[in-house]
Order: C-alpha cells, then structure tokens, then sequence
C-alpha cells in the first residue's frame, strides 16, 4: 500500500474532525436516553458512550485514507455515514434493538449520497447498479436468515443489512462477500469473548448491528478503494 500524499492526509484530518463533533452529538442524543422505550431499559444505568466520538473520527479517518484514492465524493459519502452507524451499533449494544428511526433513513440517504458519486468521477454507472444490487442481495440474504434461524437474527439486523451491502457493493463483489464473512466472524468473536468472561450463556441473545457495522467497516479498510 502506498503511503498516503499529504492532500489526502489533511481530508484525513478533516473527515476526522466532523466524525468527532458529530459523534459528540450522537454522543449527547443517546446519554440522555431517547432511545430507550420500556420500563426495563430505563431501569439500567445509560451507558456514558464516552468512547463514540473518538471511534467515529478513528473510523472516519481510516475510511477517508483507504478510499479517497477511489475518489474524494465517494470517501465523503462513506464518512458522512459514520456517525448514523455508531448510533445505531451504540443503540444496539444497550438496549438490543435498531430502532426504524435509524435504520430505515439509511436508505434513501445512502442512496442520494451514491447518487452523487455517481455523478462525480471516477465512478460511473457499473458501480452504482454493482451497489444497488448488492443492497438488495444482502438484504434478501439477511431476511432469508432471519427466518431460518428462527428470528434468533432480527427484523432490524436485516433492515441494517441493505445500505451496508450497498456501500460494500459499490466498491466491488470482493468487498461485499469479505464484508458479510467479517460480519459473522466479528459476531462469533464478540459472542466467544463473552462466554469466557461468563457474561453470557449459548442461549443469551446478542446484539449483532455492532458486528455487521464493524465487519462492513473491516472490509472496507482491508479491501480499500476499489480500481477506477
């Protein structure tokens, strides 16, 4: 990989100085609980989510040296997400749901965001049709999950799915399928961490948004910018 030039270095910085204010407030949004709906919820603690804004602008400035070399819209179209999808890996971990309030304006926003960088080259039409069809193959591969398991995966795991897939997808085949394989080995690795440190049993159900938004993310930083 070659060293990042220094115009990409400082859209590095600028993409992680957004990620880190917007994640302050997301940060701020879930302190104060707007996410929790039953009694149960509310009788926990809140999490401090002290560490979401510097795991935004981490993320943020990885995605933007990995994939700006594929074109500045396209890697400000990823960035620009980072925020919605630590909130929604944040709200997943408390409270086990991904609320349709998050994961269902993933949609048309990722849409309009890939739309642009259609626009803009040197994308072109053959990754924005790669993009919608992988959104769509993961999303019926996720719902085809979510029954077979017995809706152990849930509904709001297989709305998450689409505009991942989407954004895997339109940097290349490669990524999606490295993607969903990352997926479900962070899943595993996260549930195989918790029943060593006996905080959860073979039956305890787990959330999985936090898995598929790292293993998105992992297959992006891996794979980096697909060629033009």
């Amino acid at each position: 990989m070659e060293a990042p030039t220094w115009p990409l270095m400082a859209a590095a910085v600028i993409a992680s100085g957004y990620a880190a204010v917007a994640g302050h407030v997301v940060r701020a949004w879930l302190a104060a609980g707007r996410h929790r709906r039953y009694a149960d919820e509310w009788a926990r603690p809140a999490p401090t989510y002290r560490a979401l804004p510097a795991g935004c602008a981490a993320v943020a400035a990885i995605l933007m040296i990995r994939l700006g070399p594929g074109g500045a819209v396209p890697a400000a179209a990823y960035v620009g997400l980072v925020p919605l999808y630590g909130a929604l890996a944040a709200v997943d971990l408390d409270v086990h749901r991904l609320p349709d309030v998050l994961t269902l304006p993933a949609y048309p926003l990722v849409g309009a965001l890939l739309a642009a960088a259609w626009l803009a080259p040197p994308a072109g039409g053959g990754a924005a049709r790669r993009a919608a069809l992988a959104g769509l193959g993961t999303l019926v591969l996720f719902g085809a999950l979510h029954l077979l398991s017995g809706r152990r995966l849930g509904l709001g795991d297989v709305k998450l799915s689409g505009p991942l897939g989407a954004l895997l997808g339109w940097q290349s085949l490669d990524h999606v399928l490295l993607g969903v394989y990352a997926m479900f080995l962070c899943g595993g690795a996260a549930a195989l961490w918790l029943l060593i440190r006996r905080r959860a049993s073979r039956t305890t159900r787990l959330a999985f948004g936090p898995a598929m938004v790292a293993g998105a993310v992992l297959a992006l930083a891996i794979g980096g910018a697909a060629p033009a």
